[in-house]
């Protein structure tokens, strides 16, 4: 219950505080204050939230919380820069500047805190099939973002260019990492997966659109509503943290996996898709690179799915051997079956038999016996 409403607090919060930024109800200065101390306060409590979890953890899921902590710490160190420069001095934000060095520096501690995430392989997530996965959601997220804006921020002449392009290569690589980490969570993880996953794509999109935007140098001073993504995608992050979870029960034999993790990684396909579909009502031709990347997808889904129906053919090769094996283990249990009926047979016919002889030589005792007696009288 408790959970519950953290969770339609968080809703209500992040509502109103897109509603402030998106009709500037507190005006120009205090929207600015809102936005920004909002997202240093969100990415704070995030970083305690992780903290807290970390300490009630063990194991590999210890460290996982100690790194989000600490990528989700640095952003907030970020965001606090930045408000330093529109909050404290009312002047906007260098670009590139030590509010940068923060956001980014969160990256390889967010990929690494996933990565700790991952549970032990099971069903088709094990070994290498796993990063095979990866390759493709890799494929189809860089795809989308293409689409959608990355193209336009590869191809700008600003002077930033790579520090633009570093936000959204950033989120693709942790998006990959997390959706393979769902892939191979436990029935445990998945609740505070699933949050983790809600809240790194609110502020994936946040950051991506940030990149576009500063590109086309159309992020406004006052701020924009795709600022809810950082502000709402760290108080879930938050939020996965503090989830609710049951303790954890043995295991007698490894858990398949469940339909929708195997079905998670190729719903980014449809992400793909609709890259393409955008890129065609908004006039935009479909490149050389969108090109390669869905050739390249074609040609990965095609070795999936060979590979798919190898596994699927020694499967039915196993079964079939398996039942063979069973029909000649049942064959030679009914022979030995019979033997063994014939045998009893035998053994109840001599078993008679040696009744038989053994009742005739007391008769005939028992005759001797008489006249014995009848010849002593």
């Amino acid at each position: 219950m408790t959970f519950a409403i953290a969770v339609a607090t968080v809703t209500i919060v992040s509502i109103v505080y897109a509603l402030d930024i998106r009709f500037v109800i507190l005006g120009p200065r205090g929207v600015t204050a809102v936005d920004d101390i909002g997202e240093a306060v969100a990415a704070a409590l995030a970083s305690a939230a992780c903290a807290w979890a970390s300490m009630r953890s063990m194991g590999r899921d210890r460290l996982a919380w100690a790194l989000m902590c600490v990528s989700t710490g640095l952003w907030a160190a970020g965001e606090i820069a930045w408000s330093y420069f529109e909050v404290g001095l009312k002047i906007p934000t260098p670009y590139p500047s030590l509010a940068d060095v923060g956001f980014l520096s969160a990256v390889p501690f967010a990929f690494l805190g996933i990565r700790a995430f991952w549970s032990a392989p099971r069903g088709t997530s094990s070994h290498w099939r796993v990063w095979f996965d990866g390759v493709i959601v890799a494929i189809a997220l860089t795809s989308t973002a293409w689409a959608f804006g990355l193209k336009s921020v590869w191809l700008s002449s600003s002077s930033t260019k790579i520090l633009d392009l570093a936000y959204p290569v950033g989120d693709i690589l942790i998006g990959t990492i997390l959706i393979l980490a769902i892939r191979r969570a436990s029935g445990q993880q998945a609740g505070r997966m699933a949050f983790l996953l809600a809240g790194v794509a609110l502020y994936s999109i946040a950051d991506s659109a940030f990149a576009y935007l500063n590109a086309q140098g159309a992020f406004g001073a006052v701020g924009n509503v795709i600022d809810t993504g950082w502000f709402a995608g760290f108080l879930l992050i938050g939020l996965a943290a503090v989830y609710p979870v049951a303790p954890p029960k043995a295991a007698t034999q490894p858990a398949p996996l469940d339909l929708w993790q195997l079905a998670l990684p190729w719903m980014t396909l449809l992400l793909a898709s609709a890259g393409d579909v955008y890129a065609s009502l908004s006039g935009h031709d479909i490149d050389l690179f969108m090109s390669s990347m869905t050739a390249a997808l074609a040609i990965l889904l095609t070795v999936n799915m060979i590979i798919e129906r190898r596994e699927f053919l020694e499967m039915l090769t196993e079964m079939e051997r398996a039942r063979s094996t069973l029909n000649q283990d049942f064959k030679t249990a009914l022979a030995g079956i019979q033997q063994l009926s014939e045998q009893v047979k035998e053994a109840d016919h001599a078993y008679d038999e040696g009744v038989r002889v053994l009742a005739a030589d007391i008769h005939s005792q028992a005759e001797r016996l008489d006249r014995l007696v009848e010849g002593m009288l």
